[in-house]
């Protein structure tokens, strides 16, 4: 079912199909939605990936993306002044099967050189000979310190 699908339904028959949920539905196909903007919510991850133009086979040009990802990922923690515990690498394959791998620390880091080793060996645990990488992505999570709660 898609978008399309649900605007040539009435309201009535949306709600009949759906229940409540048939109501929310009308609107939100049409463009209506009365919810409150939320602008200021907390950050719960920094990150940045990148698409490339042809499928990466050579540990050498997997190892220069990495590194070109991971300078994005620490420029973004330094303009927002932010630290993370959990570093996770993003892999995309040409067959677009998706795979993810973290790695978490007691103390909150924010430094290039720890993002880009860490990443790079999270790629290498993932066995990359004969593999063809279509998407390679970093984000650093897990930014409120261990015993905190985290506000509202």
């Amino acid at each position: 079912v898609k978008g399309a699908d649900l605007k040539k339904l009435s309201e009535s028959e949306l709600i009949r199909h759906f229940g409540k949920s048939g109501k929310f539905y009308y609107k939100i196909v049409r463009g209506i939605d009365d919810r409150e903007v939320r602008p200021h919510r907390e950050t719960k991850s920094i990150g940045a990936e990148d698409t490339f133009p042809y499928d990466l086979t050579q540990w050498e040009e997997m190892q220069a993306a990495v590194e070109k990802i991971a300078t994005i990922v620490h420029d973004r923690l330094q303009r927002h002044q932010l630290k993370g515990r959990t570093i996770t690498l993003k892999i995309k394959y040409h067959d677009f099967r998706q795979i993810t791998r973290s790695q978490s620390f007691a103390q909150a880091i924010d430094d290039f050189e720890t993002i880009n080793t860490i990443a790079a060996q999270l790629l290498v645990g993932t066995e990359t000979d004969g593999k063809k990488i279509r998407l390679l992505g970093i984000t650093l999570s897990n930014f409120n310190e261990p015993g905190l709660k985290q506000r509202k």
